[in-house]
């Protein structure tokens, strides 16, 4: 069984599915008091709402009546399936003045903590490599998943990506990533192998390695961080790097496709 943990500040007081028996039954497990029979429903009542992964890659297409009313909204990973969605549910949110998040908890654990907060100095990172799973089964398996090994990597180096290129086989992909500051990103995931999530950065002081093992801490720190920035009412998540993000799996995608670079507006 997985690690779990819980989180303080919060209370699921309404959950909503199209199909109503997942809704009931999410209901039953999570002591969740309400089972909405509509969507609309959902926009009152509540201080703040989250919309889970549907497994479609198309559950922010809830997000919109939320974002419209202000209601602080958080979606689960990926933010959207295209950088198109992604752009918009970005300036939506920026033009009703609504909180939005949307990230993968990779960007938020704990065995990495040491190279974010300075403790592990190793100075400015100019080179950095991430790996994951990204199982082929998957519809579009880089950007479903292959993108939490993205996310680690991405916000580690915390730059605006400038080029993609995907350098690698079908099955052993490993995708180049340029940034505006010269670092540079290796996102490896090798189907069919045992691959946990792992990382190593190279900075200009020195360098660190850690393989991630405590999923519970890295998603319930998120979801902390989500109620931090309701109850603090500011815009402290950076949606520009949740969509870059996304920029980068699509990007790796078309190289996949055309062979060649893509470079990043």
């Amino acid at each position: 069984r997985p690690p779990m943990a819980r989180i303080e500040g919060a209370t699921v007081v309404k959950v909503f599915d199209e199909n109503r028996q997942h809704a009931e039954n999410l209901s039953r497990f999570a002591n969740v008091p309400v089972v909405a029979s509509s969507l609309e429903e959902m926009l009152e009542g509540v201080d703040a709402i989250y919309i889970g992964d549907d497994l479609t890659m198309k559950q922010y297409q809830y997000a919109r009546p939320f974002i419209e009313k202000g209601i602080p909204t958080f979606i689960d990973k990926p933010m959207a399936d295209s950088v198109a969605a992604a752009r918009d549910l970005m300036d939506l949110a920026r033009w009703r003045k609504c909180l939005l998040m949307s990230s993968s908890g990779l960007k938020y654990t704990k065995e990495f903590a040491p190279v974010t907060s300075g403790e592990a100095n190793v100075g400015d990172i100019v080179m950095a490599c991430t790996m994951g799973p990204a199982d082929l089964s998957l519809s579009r398996p880089f950007l479903f998943y292959g993108m939490h090994a993205v996310t680690l990597g991405h916000s580690l180096i915390n730059s605006r990506p400038v080029e993609v290129f995907d350098v690698g086989d079908r099955g052993r992909t490993a995708v180049q990533v340029k940034y505006l500051n010269g670092a540079q990103l290796t996102v490896m995931c090798p189907h069919g192998v045992p691959v946990g999530f792992q990382g190593l950065v190279q900075g200009t002081r020195g360098s660190f390695y850690a393989k991630v093992t405590d999923s519970a801490h890295y998603y319930s720190t998120m979801l902390k961080e989500f109620l931090a920035m309701v109850e603090k009412g500011e815009q402290t998540f950076d949606l520009l790097q949740a969509v870059e993000v996304i920029q980068i799996c699509c990007a790796a995608e078309e190289s996949v496709r055309t062979g060649r670079p893509v470079r990043l507006g």
